[in-house]
């Protein structure tokens, strides 16, 4: 099967958690990052990948913790680093546990490898856009719990 058509299936056949992934990353959406989906690079297929950043993000499921596929996941990475192109695992359980942190990871890694915070271009679609730097690891303000509407004359 050729490399265009192996990666049309691969889309058309994508697991639950590639297509959650997906619409987080889709059009822009991702600060603005563009992302191809089940890209074709040399004999493999990468599930999502930001040209700008040279970033690969792979979610994997059961299979990959076989010898046979670990040691081929290992070849993978080395044609990739040959190509200067960084690639991040996730398991399909971290995505179901922690979408939010594998999103900020996700981020960490664009912003490092690109030096960009944010690309502005298509700023209406984007729907994750990180906290500026100076606010990352702090608490978020919020009011005290003691001042609800009622307190404050609202609903009285």
């Amino acid at each position: 099967m050729n490399p265009t058509a192996n990666a049309r299936r691969l889309r058309r056949d994508q697991t639950k958690e590639e297509k959650q992934l997906w619409r987080a990353l889709r059009a822009g959406r991702f600060s603005g990052f563009k992302f191809r989906r089940q890209h074709p690079i040399g004999e493999y297929t990468l599930d999502f990948y930001c040209p700008l950043a040279r970033l690969t993000i792979e979610l994997d499921g059961f299979g990959h913790g076989l010898p046979r596929q670990i040691a081929r996941d290992i070849e993978r990475e080395k044609f990739l680093l040959e190509r200067d192109i960084e690639e991040l695992r996730f398991w399909n359980h971290q995505w179901h546990q922690n979408r939010e942190g594998v999103l900020l990871e996700i981020w960490h890694a664009l912003q490092r490898r690109s030096g960009c915070t944010q690309v502005m271009r298509k700023l209406e679609n984007q729907t994750y856009v990180p906290l500026p730097i100076n606010q990352i690891g702090k608490k978020p303000a919020r009011k005290p719990p003691w001042k609800t509407q009622f307190s404050e004359g609202q609903g009285m």
